[in-house]
């Protein structure tokens, strides 16, 4: 089902409307939108009867942008949006958006890459003062959050000095596909970026390169605003000596992270730190690139939230 402000996909309604899975709410980063997760995870989680929800992020899958014409947007306003979309998930919000999951559905969050970061900064404004997080909390039924190959707290700055140091090459083909944006026309920067390299390394056809192209062609006529996200990090916030948030305590749950042993983008220190900001000791690594949602090694990281998912 698709509702036309945030292109959310809904899959593995239950047939009453209190349904006994949590909800799987799913977010994604840039250059992509709510597709990536509608060819595998959605359809796959669905299957075991978990009702399942992705949406596009303004100026990301045909959705406009709020200011028409803008081309960067500030992370104050995706926040935004997954604060409407995830309260808009019960029947009973003023704002629903009438998918049936009844009044107070339990929800797992889970978001990819730049998604990742966004979902940080919608946990530090939700668990923000003891007096808010008591209102909010009656809103939204959080039951876990995972990150996937998300970019860390810090933001992209130190992993791209990581990258410097470590490859001229890898550096300036990660400036290549992203900030000259030819990830949308070049397929081998395309391939090795989000797809783990060479055609059918990872089941990846020219084909299917050409039509995620595209997509990200469409996904990227609003980006997200980084000079102002510099100033905005969620790392600003985190307890100096161990990085954690300092709104872990209050998560309804252990939370997840996962990293790609193959991720060409956020590299296994940037997810460290993802981890450690969620109060974990370490990330779990799946075979995987950075694109974890698709290709043919897709379900090392879905059952990787499967094993999770089951024990909240």
């Amino acid at each position: 089902m698709a509702d036309e402000n945030f292109f959310s996909l809904l899959f593995g309604t239950p047939s009453d409307k209190k349904p006994k899975k949590p909800v799987l709410a799913f977010l994604h980063g840039s250059f992509h939108a709510s597709w990536c997760w509608q060819e595998k995870y959605l359809p796959y989680f669905a299957s075991l009867g978990y009702p399942c929800v992705a949406f596009s992020l303004q100026g990301t899958g045909g959705t406009p942008t709020v200011e028409e014409g803008a081309t960067k947007v500030q992370i104050s306003s995706h926040v935004a949006d997954l604060d409407s979309f995830l309260r808009g998930l019960s029947d009973d919000d003023a704002n629903s958006l009438g998918l049936e999951l009844g009044e107070d559905p339990k929800i797992v969050l889970l978001g990819h890459s730049f998604g990742g970061l966004t979902i940080m900064k919608w946990l530090e404004q939700y668990y923000g003062e003891e007096e808010e997080r008591n209102i909010n909390q009656q809103k939204i039924n959080l039951a876990g959050v995972s990150l996937l190959c998300s970019v860390p707290p810090s933001g992209n700055g130190k992993m791209t000095m990581r990258f410097l140091l470590r490859s001229f090459r890898d550096s300036w083909l990660i400036i290549q596909g992203f900030v000259l944006k030819k990830a949308i026309t070049d397929k081998a920067i395309c391939r090795e970026l989000f797809f783990g390299g060479a055609e059918n390394d990872n089941g990846i056809s020219n084909e299917d390169v050409e039509r995620y192209q595209s997509y990200f062609d469409r996904d990227t006529v609003a980006t997200i605003d980084l000079s102002d996200l510099a100033k905005k990090l969620p790392s600003m916030k985190v307890d100096k000596q161990s990085g954690k948030a300092q709104f872990v305590d209050h998560l309804p749950s252990k939370s997840l992270v996962i990293a790609a042993c193959d991720d060409f983008i956020v590299d296994e220190e940037g997810s460290r730190e993802s981890a450690r900001y969620l109060g974990l000791e370490a990330p779990v690594i799946v075979d995987s690139p950075h694109d974890v949602m698709l290709g043919k090694n897709w379900k090392n990281g879905a059952d990787a939230i499967l094993e999770w998912v089951q024990g909240l």
